[in-house]
């Protein structure tokens, strides 16, 4: 990702409505499945939005980053003051069985060994422990986006938990998330000319809450364990086996 985009997401991250939205599911998510966690890791963790707002939910949480970035490790380092260390989350340099919960968002999608990422993050659960998931949705929408922020690969929901299955994962809950929205994403990045950069960036302040409000009443189905059909992106839940 260039130096750009990294300042982009760094400033934007607390306030824009997508951020927010994969916030909120990324802690609900925690809330319930790994709610006593005592060492967390953010395999990707970017400019650090996202441990910033685990830190303020789960203040007793040992937080732990890691990102191929130097740039990207400073900002979080700075925003959270968790331990990040510069690293890929395909080798991750980080001793097994030494995390109640690894979330990952948006980061598979990246060129890297995903087996050897997927692999990585289950060994340093602990038995029992949860992996939290995110990704980019299909393939077919890869578009200028994708390509300012650097990413190669979006998933299906399927696809996403046969590899998780191969690497011995649990499945406990998959959905698509971003569906209300999903036709004006397409329209967005498939229709319309590339604008030469990627889509974060600052929305007029009615449109943002608009929007956030569309992810807000999308969570009610993720509180209710009921998967929506489709989205622009994909959310898992799953866990290493306690044997």
């Amino acid at each position: 990702m260039i130096a750009q985009e990294y300042d982009r997401m760094a400033a934007l991250e607390e306030t824009m409505w997508w951020y927010r939205g994969l916030h909120a599911n990324i802690i609900h998510c925690l809330d319930r499945y790994a709610p006593g966690m005592t060492d967390l890791l953010d395999a990707g963790c970017g400019t650090g939005g996202m441990l910033t707002a685990i830190k303020a939910r789960f203040p007793a949480t040992r937080l732990h980053g890691v990102d191929i970035s130097e740039q990207a490790c400073a900002y979080a380092k700075a925003k959270s003051g968790a331990h990040v260390v510069v690293g890929s989350v395909d080798a991750l340099p980080f001793q097994p069985r030494s995390f109640d919960a690894v979330i990952s968002c948006d980061v598979l999608g990246y060129e890297m060994n995903v087996d050897a990422a997927i692999r990585g993050a289950f060994e340093v659960l602990k038995p029992g422990g949860h992996l939290v998931l995110n990704l980019a949705a299909y393939q077919w929408m890869l578009s200028y986006h994708d390509r300012s922020v650097g990413q190669v690969n979006r998933y299906t929901r399927s696809s996403a938990v046969a590899l998780l299955r191969e690497q011995g994962f649990h499945i406990i809950f998959t959905t698509y998330w971003n569906t209300i929205l999903f036709p004006l994403m397409v329209i967005r990045r498939k229709l319309m000319s590339d604008p030469g950069r990627s889509d974060v960036e600052s929305f007029d302040p009615i449109i943002n809450g608009f929007f956030t409000t569309c992810l807000a009443i999308e969570r009610l189905a993720l509180e209710r364990r009921m998967a929506l059909p489709f989205g622009g992106s994909v959310l898992i839940i799953a866990q290493r086996p306690r044997t």
